[in-house]
């Protein structure tokens, strides 16, 4: 199994995330998992700084990008954007 956002293998008892999207599912490192929770918590959060920090790190992490991985990406930054851009109003 491979990360579908850095292209880290899965060692020997290492967790990864399922993730789900459209018919297709995806795998995350827990480090590019927590990533992703991390931004979407600071969107929650109205945190635009950390937001900022978490999610340059998740993109210098992402070397090895699926090209799904990059579609779900796009849709999910694009909903915490909206979000925040609302709530900035």
């Amino acid at each position: 199994m491979v990360c579908d956002c850095c292209g880290r293998k899965k060692k020997l008892f290492e967790s990864f995330a399922a993730v789900k999207y459209k018919q297709t599912q995806m795998n995350f490192c827990v480090d590019c998992n927590d990533l992703a929770y991390k931004v979407r918590d600071d969107v929650n959060e109205q945190n635009n700084d950390n937001y900022e920090k978490h999610l340059k790190e998740w993109q210098q992490r992402a070397k090895k990008p699926s090209d799904i991985f990059l579609a779900w990406q796009q849709e999910f930054l694009a909903q915490l954007e909206k979000s925040l851009k609302k709530e900035e109003s």
